[in-house]
């Protein structure tokens, strides 16, 4: 029985750390997940991947992360820094994106 306690109290445990290391990325750490994403499904070039990092990482260390204008400004710097191709492609994955913000708000509403 002490041995079934043992190894409930360390899953617990393990559980706890595992929150705790999820709820501690850096805002550079957010920034390069952002950018790799955009990397992968925009096909962007070495120049494009470090000023998108660059852009990311401002909107992550600012005050931007509760004012939903300082997303909409990061977009548009990023918009401008892609080729029509790419920029469409951008901002294709926004509109789903918002669209499924809507329909999440208006479950819960």
């Amino acid at each position: 029985m002490k041995k079934y306690i043992a190894l409930f109290t360390f899953v617990c445990v393990l559980f706890l750390g595992l929150q705790t290391a999820t709820a501690q990325e850096t805002p550079e750490i957010k920034a390069k997940y952002k950018t790799m994403a955009l990397e992968k499904s925009l096909e962007l070039t070495t120049p494009q991947v470090k000023q998108i990092y660059a852009i990311y990482l401002a909107y992550e260390k600012g005050d931007a992360i509760e004012n939903p204008e300082g997303l909409n400004i990061a977009r548009k710097k990023i918009s401008e820094l892609l080729q029509p191709k790419q920029r469409h492609e951008f901002e294709k994955s926004f509109a789903k994106e918002k669209a499924r913000q809507e329909k999440i708000k208006s479950v819960r509403g």
